[in-house]
């Protein structure tokens, strides 16, 4: 870890909070920043054990106090709020929601949800598997396949060969098209669709098979699923 000579400020208590650069602090990790909690955490302990960092501990197990200056582990389970101002004494897991209240009355911050989601990549490089339904043209850059020309069907005569790349690419009769928008030369996308996908979500076309104008009715899907 490396000291940036930097402070933070503790919005709570005004109290200045020094600035770390540590190896070990994901970059895709929420913002790529976090907030320091030695006492309960224990990568931050060991952290602040090695670069002689305070160590202030927030929350206690019921009946006990920590002291941060000889806690040997993190603790990292609820318990009752300590060295926390106007919250002592109250149980860590009503604490969080009345913090999150108090600084939003205070004009100080507000809660927000930070998803560990990412993108999915749903694409492959192989013959077997639902074309994506994508026409690329020069002029009008990505433009979906129109509804009544779905599904967009597999060609035949298609050739295996170890390029790495998609059989599909070398068929011209399925990769060379017209852009739906102007009319003009374009391409198909050559990737398919995982399977995973299609495994995913075929089941609902149980719910409404007789459906000509969608893949499922999602008033009889509501109202249907989820079975087992």
């Amino acid at each position: 870890g490396m000291f940036t000579g930097g402070y933070a400020v503790n919005p709570a208590s005004g109290e200045q909070v020094p600035i770390w650069i540590g190896n070990y602090v994901l970059m895709d990790y929420g913002t790529g920043a976090v907030m320091g909690v030695p006492a309960h955490d224990h990568r931050d302990l060991e952290f602040a054990r090695k670069y002689g960092l305070s160590v202030r501990a927030v929350i206690s197990p019921p009946g006990a106090k920590l002291d941060g200056d000889t806690m040997e582990c993190a603790y990292v389970e609820d318990g009752v709020q300590m060295n926390s101002g106007r919250f002592d004494g109250m149980p860590s897991g009503e604490a969080r929601p009345a913090m999150a209240r108090y600084f939003e009355s205070s004009g100080k911050g507000r809660p927000t949800v930070h998803y560990k989601l990412r993108d999915w990549l749903i694409s492959r490089q192989r013959f077997w598997g639902a074309p994506i339904p994508i026409i690329y043209c020069e002029r009008c850059g990505q433009v979906p396949v129109p509804d009544v020309d779905l599904p967009v069907v597999l060609p035949t005569g298609v050739k295996f060969m170890p390029t790495g790349q998609s059989p599909l690419l070398g068929c011209s009769e399925f990769v060379n098209t017209k852009c739906p928008v102007c009319g003009g030369p374009a391409r198909r996308e050559t990737d398919t669709i995982d399977t995973f996908v299609c495994s995913s979500w075929y089941f609902l076309r149980y719910t409404s098979p007789g459906s000509d104008d969608c893949a499922w009715d999602k008033s009889k899907a509501d109202y249907w699923m989820p079975v087992d």
